[in-house]
């Protein structure tokens, strides 16, 4: 019989973490979680997992299945303390595929995590923000594009930046894209956790100084450098191979939309050393997974400096799994990238 730790409800669509210490199990556990309609957030095993992520309050259940327990009993006492998730500890019997109870084990594997993590709950509602003093805000001075930029190729794609924020976010986002000129050879999606119905204010609010051209993250818009895209807040996106974007019929994983730790890991999919990220101001530890999946593709994480935010636990958290390679108020963000963009032009495709 498998051990059931905590309990607990979960968004619509939950993620589930999966700790395992052969490769074998974690395979099997993974087919089973999405076979019942949860995203798999991180599956990996005990000496892996960095701790950080045992607080991240995406991950709704963790599902465990160690084989050799006795060496493992320090981790899980440190899993239990660390997470308020509930923990489904599986019995250490798990058929063969081609065995007659498999089908048995996996179906109740799947209850047990329906059970845990059902799956009609409401979202958690987005951060609020006063958006009419936002567009009152003076803008910073505008840094020059660097001359080498100027000679950048103007019609490939250069490297895409995600730009991640919940509280406090639009303010920090908009002294960074207000800071940037024209015609920088790099494209954003800005993915603002925020009430659906404000996108459009927050557009007018971010957009109003800014030398870059804010839009809306349409179905089949491509992307250009030079524009900045508000990622949607109820649907997942994608992308093609020419570098279009496509809405999916469903919404993000995660307490709020967008998701963040889902949106990261699209883009590293899709655009590998490419896909970059800047993690501003926020609550919570969205995009703290993302962020680690961005590095594995071999592309740059920063985040904004605790001390500038409104709110610095979103950036503290990626600080804390070790994705970070650099920190900074937006403005210094801002220089910082045009100084990277520059170092790096003969390498933008």
């Amino acid at each position: 019989m498998s051990v059931v730790v905590g309990s607990g409800t979960a968004s619509q669509h939950s993620r589930v973490g999966i700790i395992a210490d052969t490769p074998l199990v974690q395979h099997l556990l993974q087919d089973v979680v999405v076979g019942a309609g949860y995203d798999v957030a991180v599956n990996t095993d005990p000496d892996r997992l960095k701790p950080a992520l045992m607080h991240n309050e995406t991950i709704r259940v963790w599902v465990v299945e160690l084989e050799g327990h006795d060496q493992w009993d320090d981790f899980v006492q440190s899993l239990l303390e660390s997470t308020e998730s509930p923990i489904l500890f599986g019995d250490g019997v798990i058929p063969a595929r081609n065995h007659e109870d498999y089908p048995r084990w996996q179906r109740r594997m799947q209850e047990k995590l329906r059970a845990l993590a059902p799956a009609a709950q409401p979202t958690a509602p987005a951060p609020t923000f006063d958006l009419e003093r936002l567009r009152a805000t003076r803008p910073p001075p505008v840094y020059l594009l660097p001359e080498s930029l100027q000679n950048a190729p103007k019609t490939e794609l250069g490297p895409i930046w995600v730009l991640c924020a919940s509280l406090g976010g639009p303010e920090s986002v908009k002294e960074f894209l207000d800071a940037l000129p024209a015609k920088v050879p790099a494209s954003f999606l800005y993915a603002q956790h925020i009430d659906a119905g404000c996108v459009d204010a927050l557009q007018q609010s971010i957009g109003r100084h800014t030398q870059l051209s804010l839009v809306h993250a349409e179905h089949g818009r491509q992307l250009e450098n030079g524009h900045v895209y508000l990622v949607p807040v109820h649907h997942e996106i994608r992308f093609t191979d020419n570098h279009g974007i496509v809405w999916q019929n469903n919404a993000w994983s995660g307490p709020y939309g967008p998701g963040l730790d889902h949106l990261l890991t699209n883009v590293a999919a899709q655009f590998g050393a490419r896909a970059h990220a800047i993690v501003f101001s926020g609550m919570g530890s969205d995009g703290a997974i993302g962020a680690a999946d961005i590095r594995a593709a071999g592309g740059t994480v920063w985040v904004q400096s605790s001390d500038s935010c409104v709110q610095s636990s979103m950036p503290d958290s990626v600080l804390q799994v070790g994705a970070a390679e650099a920190q900074g108020t937006p403005v210094e963000l801002a220089e910082k990238l045009l100084i990277w963009l520059a170092e790096r032009v003969t390498q933008i495709a």
